[in-house]
């Protein structure tokens, strides 16, 4: 029986990091990240979310409101609602573009950066990110914004070998979700065989059968500084947050040079995004 212990080790153990990822395909390393670096891009994020309230204030309600999550799922579960396809994108917890393509966000991959964790787990002496990377807020007591069940090579075709790299940025117990992830299932087939998107942005979700025998570990408690790191097969899913706090996250995918992405990427120690060679 695989759980939340069996896969966390402290950030400074990078031997032992290795193996439990090398066996598990997930890995929690703890107290990885700056408390600095955590609030920082913590505050940026909670500012950009009372941006995002002032796009649903029209709607006739706020994301401050106590109701916010109810009136949220019913403004979009109303077929006769004219909502524009880049409202309904942040009204499911997505934060815009020009969110996550912002400096602030580059503070967690320029620390990785200096940092031998993801060196040793990908076999590199240059690290790399996908750019832009995913945040996203979920409100309290919402379900709306939860991720299906799903590989993270389903999303990203574009790349080689990659490791998905999750931050919550706010404490994380069983109320306030998280992530749910299977254990040992990293080196499974890939699973969904039509990429083709529902209303909400998300792929047709793995059938949970698929997952029969793996080990289904919910990733909590966790803190401010933990990092959740996953192999690109990797199967897992998000979970609602019940709790009266809203959720801040972040999340991305790294690559060294033995690797490739035909789409935007950061070469983290340049500072510099490398577009695709066609647009360059």
């Amino acid at each position: 029986m695989v759980d939340l212990k069996d896969l966390s080790v402290e950030a400074k153990q990078v031997d032992r990091a290795k193996a439990v990822f090398e066996r598990e395909g997930i890995l929690v390393a703890k107290n990885l990240l700056p408390a600095e670096v955590v609030r920082s891009v913590a505050d940026f994020l909670r500012d950009a979310v009372m941006e995002i309230d002032k796009t649903v204030r029209p709607y006739g309600f706020s994301l401050q409101d106590a109701d916010a999550p109810e009136r949220l799922t019913t403004l979009m579960e109303n077929p006769e609602a004219s909502i524009s396809e880049h409202d309904r994108h942040m009204f499911l917890g997505h934060f815009p573009l020009e969110v996550r393509l912002a400096e602030p966000l580059r503070a967690i991959p320029r620390f990785l950066n200096s940092h031998p964790l993801l060196f040793d787990l990908l076999s590199t002496e240059r690290l790399y990110a996908h750019m832009p990377p995913t945040a996203r807020y979920v409100l309290p007591r919402c379900s709306l914004a939860r991720v299906p069940l799903h590989q993270d090579i389903s999303y990203n075709r574009h790349m080689g070998d990659f490791c998905v790299v999750w931050v919550p940025l706010v404490p994380i117990d069983l109320a306030c979700g998280g992530m749910a992830a299977y254990a040992r299932t990293h080196h499974a087939a890939e699973l969904i065989a039509e990429h083709k998107n529902a209303a909400d942005g998300w792929l047709a979700p793995i059938d949970s059968g698929s997952a029969d025998g793996a080990q289904r570990v919910v990733l909590a408690p966790l803190e401010p500084g933990d990092v959740v790191i996953m192999g690109k097969r990797t199967m897992h899913e998000s979970m609602p947050n019940s709790s009266d706090r809203m959720r801040l996250s972040c999340d991305f995918r790294f690559f060294g040079e033995q690797s490739h992405s035909t789409k935007h990427y950061l070469d983290i120690a340049a500072n510099t995004v490398v577009a695709p060679a066609a647009a360059q």
